[in-house]
């Protein structure tokens, strides 16, 4: 029989409980969990706590049979990562986490087998579990890069194509990932075609296709529960079944407006248009729009929408911009602002970081949410003798990447 056990840190008086400060300090809890706040990650006092859990975790994955704990609060944050630990039974080899609410765990990255306990340094709060199931998972990106469609191994750095083209054969226009059946489905804009393919590659399968050729469809969004995809399709967003199946315009736009992007949040579909230029969020039934956020600058437009529920926050961009505001559209600022063209964003919110990619620059940049620590995690390959030699491509042309989807 399985055993549950989180162990979540909040206020109590009572073993594993402990207030912690600027100075740091080093929390026990039950089964042997431990958790090491050093010096400097939090700049007001955290009251934590250790108790005992059943619920509010995702299922737990098949071959994982060990003690599962819940460290909160959920969503704290900290300056400098803290370092969590937990016994760890004998086969036990990785350290999975989950959100509230979220539908899957996923491998915690750098966690470690130190003799007879995982460890790993994070810098939030959640649920973890060690698992005794070795993991295929691993965080990634899937980016849109012109022609051809290619995974990221945040890991190791890795690059694989999964669909590949040549110059002028395709121009991919914005990627979006189904994690329950492991697709990757993106926008062509030259076919003006919604296609998907398995996480491991092979089969492409086109399930719909625009037929106005000047439509251009972009920015998807996928709502796995429900099994619907959203899409922005010249003036409306447009709504199908995953297989293709009920095609139909869930959001019809105005006269000369041009929708970019779309990203679902439970039962609120957000997306952006670049004309007007502006941050847009509707109900699940695609009533009661409403306008969150208008951009001043009509040069800006909008592309590329994610966002993250824990510390409810919305990510965009716009023109040379990464944008954050609230969920409500609020405190609308700039995290970053560079001098190319973003044209997608995804956020982790694992680790509370933001892509984009940016096709004047031709990358893929990461950062903290705050807008620190801005790296670029991959470069669109340029043509050239010996690089990309079947492309098609003018010497000195680079890919253009336009999308990107972060998967755990």
């Amino acid at each position: 029989m399985h055993r549950y056990i989180v162990i979540v840190l909040v206020a109590c008086s009572s073993g594993g409980s402990q207030q912690v400060t600027s100075a740091g300090a080093v929390v026990d809890g039950p089964s042997g969990s431990r958790v090491d706040v050093p010096a400097g990650a939090v700049t007001s006092p955290v009251r934590v706590d250790i108790t005992v859990a059943t619920a509010g975790f995702p299922a737990l994955p098949a071959g994982t049979d060990t003690l599962v704990y819940a460290v909160t609060p959920h969503g704290q944050r900290f300056d400098v990562p803290v370092t969590i630990s937990f016994a760890a039974p004998p086969g036990t080899q990785t350290l999975l986490t989950a959100e509230p609410q979220s539908l899957r765990w996923a491998p915690v990255p750098g966690s470690r087998r130190v003799g007879d306990r995982l460890e790993a340094k994070v810098s939030h709060f959640s649920y973890f579990v060690p698992s005794s199931a070795p993991s295929s998972a691993h965080p990634r990106l899937f980016i849109g890069d012109g022609f051809a469609l290619r995974e990221l191994d945040l890991a190791d750095g890795g690059v694989r194509t999964l669909v590949n083209g040549t110059f002028g054969s395709r121009f991919i226009t914005g990627v979006a990932v189904d994690e329950q059946a492991q697709q990757v489905y993106w926008l062509d804009n030259k076919s003006d075609a919604l296609s998907r393919v398995p996480f491991a590659g092979g089969a492409i399968e086109t399930v719909y296709t625009s037929s106005d050729s000047f439509s251009n469809p972009e920015g998807p969004g996928i709502d796995s529960a429900n099994g619907i995809v959203y899409w922005a399709e010249g003036a409306n967003i447009m709504r199908a079944q995953l297989d293709g199946g009920a095609v139909g315009v869930f959001v019809a736009g105005g006269t000369n407006e041009h929708m970019t992007g779309v990203a679902v949040a439970g039962a609120q579909i957000f997306f952006v248009s670049d004309s007007p230029d502006s941050v847009n969020r509707v109900n699940w039934d695609g009533g009661a729009r409403v306008v969150l956020h208008a951009v001043t600058d009509p040069t800006r437009n909008p592309r590329g929408l994610a966002f993250d529920t824990s510390p409810g926050a919305l990510f965009w961009g716009e023109g040379n911009r990464v944008m954050h505001a609230d969920l409500g559209g609020g405190g609308a600022t700039a995290i970053f602002t560079g001098t190319g063209y973003v044209t997608g964003v995804t956020v982790d919110r694992f680790a509370k970081h933001v892509y984009w990619t940016d096709n004047v620059s031709d990358d893929v940049k990461r950062a903290d949410y705050d807008g620190s620590g801005v790296t670029v995690v991959y470069q669109s390959p340029q043509s050239a003798p010996g690089n990309l030699p079947d492309s098609g491509m003018p010497p000195g042309n680079f890919t253009n990447p336009q999308g990107v989807v972060f998967v755990p």
